[in-house]
């Protein structure tokens, strides 16, 4: 009985050095949390901004796009007769794409000559009758003037007879009355001559003729238009057409795009920009080739756009074996070869705020959060081309529960 009661003693005594013990911890530990953050500092580590060495070949990654893109459309509506080239052929401008059926065009051509040949015949016919009746009429009032003439002298004599005694009333009338016809005779007869050559009776048919004429060349120029020609020369990149399809007109049946020259399009930051302002040629190369091309400055932006955040560079490069394809990526060529001596800063240190990258100096016992910008990557560290200085010293750890003007505590 006395042994258990010493076991139990001893057992309580235990419990109680233990409990002690845990509390002793407990309370020290809070003591030293106390400490760590009684000033408000929170711990991190810092690096030094410093300088590094780099190869000053500076290249942007770019892309391949046709210099120009054009429709294939059919001006005209049709069957489709026969095929003649397939997607993704190259064509020269003017070369004949696809043809459409003309049978109908070529029946309606045929029916217009014939409609302007008769029209022709027509007017030789009627041109011929004309002369004839203004030679008959001619001949009629030279004939009249004659006989008119040999009248007048007659009735002058007869007159003098009459006068004399020795010519009658009703000879005298009979002569004038002949004199009066032959007057009115050719006074008509002038007339109608003088009608053929004041009016043009071949008007109407001369217009109905050029009229002919007119629907000949539509019909001409549309049996042209049934060969569909490509607008330029390139690859063409779709074609939707199959021999035996009625397409309706002006339908857009593909797409040509100019390969030679290619164009080279690429975004170029702020830093990057500097590099090609001023200069009209830059190189570049195939990615996995070796090749080098160069490509003449079409187009530099002067202002960022506000969507990509970059300045468009495009480049207008010959290409006459087509190595060079839309969709395909190169690297231009910006800088020199020459090495340059850059401030970077550890990786780790940028925070990323959408689009905009940040980094925490540490001025005293506070941070400032900085807007940088940022250049190449270099290992473990990034170029940085604005917003520090070499020396200066950045957070590397514990950015994530940093704010500007926040108190630190470097632990390093």
């Amino acid at each position: 009985m006395t042994r258990m009661i010493s076991k139990r003693n001893r057992w309580n005594r235990m419990l109680l050095t233990g409990l002690v013990i845990a509390l002793s911890g407990a309370a020290a530990a809070g003591c030293s949390m106390t400490s760590a953050s009684s000033n408000g500092a929170k711990p991190v580590k810092v690096a030094a901004a410093g300088k590094q060495k780099i190869d000053g070949k500076q290249e942007v990654d770019a892309d391949v796009v046709s210099s120009s893109q054009v429709n294939v459309i059919s001006k005209v509506g049709g069957d489709v007769k026969t095929m003649l080239k397939k997607r993704g052929d190259a064509v020269q401008q003017g070369e004949v794409i696809f043809t459409l059926d003309t049978s109908d065009t070529e029946r309606a051509k045929t029916k217009t000559e014939l409609s302007k040949q008769n029209l022709q015949a027509q007017i030789d016919k009627t041109r011929e009758d004309l002369a004839t009746n203004r030679g008959v009429l001619k001949n009629t009032v030279e004939k009249l003037q004659l006989n008119i003439a040999d009248l007048e002298k007659t009735y002058n004599n007869t007159r003098n007879d009459y006068d004399a005694g020795l010519a009658t009333k009703n000879q005298l009338d009979k002569i004038e009355t002949q004199l009066k016809t032959s007057r009115l005779d050719l006074d008509t007869a002038q007339k109608q001559l003088a009608n053929l050559d004041a009016t043009d009776p071949l008007a109407s048919l001369r217009i109905q003729l050029e009229a002919a004429d007119v629907s000949l060349q539509d019909i001409n120029k549309t049996i042209s238009d049934f060969e569909v020609k490509a607008p330029i020369s390139g690859i063409l990149t779709d074609l939707s057409p199959e021999q035996g399809v009625t397409l309706q007109a002006n339908s857009v049946v593909g797409v040509i795009q100019q390969q030679n020259p290619i164009k080279i399009h690429a975004d170029l930051t702020e830093s990057a920009v500097k590099l090609v302002r001023g200069k009209k040629e830059l190189p570049f190369t195939l990615q996995g080739n070796s090749d080098t091309w160069t490509g003449t400055v079409s187009y530099l932006a002067d202002v960022m756009s506000p969507q990509s955040k970059s300045f468009v560079l495009e480049l207008s490069a010959a290409n006459p074996n087509l190595l060079l394809k839309s969709g395909m990526r190169v690297k231009v060529l910006l800088g020199s070869d020459a090495s340059q001596e850059v401030v970077t800063v550890p990786s780790a240190s940028i925070v990323k705020e959408g689009n905009d990258s940040y980094i925490y100096v540490l001025t005293g016992e506070v941070v400032e959060k900085r807007k940088v910008t940022l250049g190449r990557t270099l290992e473990s560290n990034r170029e940085v081309q604005s917003g520090i200085k070499e020396g200066e010293q950045i957070v590397v750890t514990g950015t994530q529960e940093l704010k500007d003007k926040d108190k630190v505590e470097v632990r390093n």
